[in-house]
């Protein structure tokens, strides 16, 4: 019963992660702009920090997808689910420490 629960959480993150993917990644594109004088500076840092963080969530999501497509012990996707979720959290910490150092989260 709560297997159908989890899997629409899971859904309803990449799809939560893929809509804001959608919103950011045109913004931190805009910032290379440097035809339009207004769009030539940089946008702010929490621009890269959403990207970032949506973008780990949704590669993170997509990954367990494609290992449960792939694999049918639920051994092997248990393993698989929490491995995904793991290479995400270390990508997505290991980003945001570099960003930090880069661009600090302040205006």
């Amino acid at each position: 019963m709560a297997s159908w629960r989890l899997s629409v959480i899971v859904a309803l993150a990449f799809y939560a992660a893929a809509a804001l993917l959608v919103v950011v990644l045109p913004l931190h594109m805009l910032e290379h702009l440097s035809l339009l004088p207004g769009l030539a500076q940089p946008m702010r840092p929490i621009v890269l920090y959403l990207l970032l963080v949506a973008a780990g969530i949704h590669g993170s999501i997509g990954l367990r997808n494609i290992i449960y497509d792939y694999t049918g012990s639920p051994l092997l996707r248990r393993i698989g689910a929490a491995a995904s979720l793991l290479l995400g959290a270390a990508i997505i910490a290991v980003g945001l420490a570099g960003l930090l150092k880069i661009t600090p989260l302040s205006p």
